[in-house]
């Protein structure tokens, strides 16, 4: 499986923006995940924006945060 991070820079922009519109753990928790708040509070065409804006750098920076988050927690269900 390609790592998050080898996908192409559009790829990437997309992929961010569906984290922005949804997560697929469910949680009322913040812990660590950069998108948590602008999840809750931008408007799907401010999500789109603010996906649009970001650096390349950026985007790859909270992709790679949320592939970590993602381990852990299929890791967690993994564990029950």
């Amino acid at each position: 499986m390609d790592s998050i991070l080898e996908k192409s820079a559009d790829r990437s922009r997309g992929l961010l923006f569906g984290l922005l519109a949804n997560c697929l753990f469910p949680t009322n928790i913040k812990e660590d995940c950069p998108l948590w708040e602008l999840r809750k509070s931008l408007s799907i065409e401010k999500k789109y924006e603010y996906a649009k804006e970001l650096s390349d750098k950026e985007v790859k920076n909270i992709l790679a945060q949320h592939e970590r988050c993602f381990e852990k927690r299929l890791s967690d269900l993994n564990q029950l």
